[in-house]
């Protein structure tokens, strides 16, 4: 694969056009071509998956590997920093990195667990058993956050939406009830932090070789186990999506409330507040899709939410 390919690729994301991406995309071409010389890679192939910067899978004499860059909202640094702390247990295992160019060479990995699994609660079993791993990692990695800071920027993500108005009143009983809970994160952190890998769904955990799964992109914070929790089980739209066509809303809530029991009763933690966190990260990642463009996506995320609000009927 070409150089100009991956450009491409990277300019033709639903965000290039966004006036924030000027810059980012403006440097490409050349911390790409920079970062072929670094190790002298051969590119194979350019990844989207995610929102940001295409990630490759490149040859490094003759060995497999992957390249990740720095880009917009990505910490590529505090990510290496948690990577490489594993050791490979639980995380994709970091090869070299490159401060400067903003590029890490990792291990290469298999296909996503999206790809792999299309049962959501099969996806929360594999995720659940990769977070039991990712939290003994020590305290001193993570990005010192002070207890209800996560929360603080969720809420803060929420009441900016709210005030802007526009689109946020097709959804106006999410919307509040995100605030809401994002205000009570906020007033009552839980003292029981560890680091957390801070984003883990099916896309952010790749299939190894040799068996098993494994982590990429950690935010790597200091946060409650809850937290990590309601991320990856805020991802079962589908199911959601399909009980509330069958047999009502209610029916939805009532399903979910059974699933964030049991994995709260498995692993010793409070099912409301991995309800809560579930439900606000799941409205915060509608608006995020909406604001990089992909609104479709982002709405679905939020007609969800709809069904997990108790208005819904």
């Amino acid at each position: 694969m070409e150089q100009s390919e991956v450009v491409a690729v990277a300019r033709a994301r639903p965000w290039a056009d966004q006036e924030w991406a000027a810059a980012l995309l403006e440097r490409f071409p050349d911390v790409l071509a920079r970062t072929v010389r670094r190790w002298d890679l051969v590119i194979e192939r350019a990844h989207t998956d995610g929102v940001g910067l295409p990630v490759l899978e490149v040859r490094r004499g003759g060995e497999p590997a992957a390249v990740k860059f720095d880009d917009a909202g990505t910490d590529l640094g505090q990510q290496v920093r948690v990577m490489r702390a594993a050791a490979g247990r639980g995380y994709c295992r970091v090869l070299d990195h490159d401060a400067d160019l903003g590029a890490a060479l990792l291990e290469r990995l298999g296909p996503s667990l999206a790809r792999t699994t299309a049962d959501g609660l099969a996806q929360v079993e594999v995720l659940v058993r990769l977070l039991e791993q990712a939290w003994e990692l020590p305290l001193d990695v993570a990005q010192d956050e002070q207890p209800g800071e996560k929360a603080s920027q969720l809420l803060a993500i929420v009441e900016t939406e709210i005030a802007d108005g526009g689109w946020v009143h097709r959804h106006t009983a999410a919307f509040d009830r995100a605030a809401a809970l994002s205000r009570e994160l906020v007033e009552h952190p839980h003292p029981d932090r560890v680091v957390v890998h801070g984003d883990a769904h099916s896309l952010n955990a790749l299939q190894r070789p040799g068996g098993g799964y494994a982590f990429i992109d950690p935010d790597g914070f200091l946060c409650e186990r809850d937290y990590d929790v309601g991320v990856a089980l805020r991802d079962l739209m589908a199911e959601l999506e399909q009980i509330a066509g069958a047999d009502g809303p209610p029916a939805a809530r009532e399903w979910h409330r059974r699933q964030v029991a049991s994995v709260s009763r498995r692993l010793g933690l409070e099912p409301d507040r991995v309800d809560a966190w579930a439900f606000v990260e799941r409205v915060t990642t509608g608006v995020w899709l909406h604001r990089l463009g992909y609104v479709e996506e982002g709405e679905r995320w939020l007609s969800t939410a709809d069904l997990l609000a108790p208005h819904a009927r």
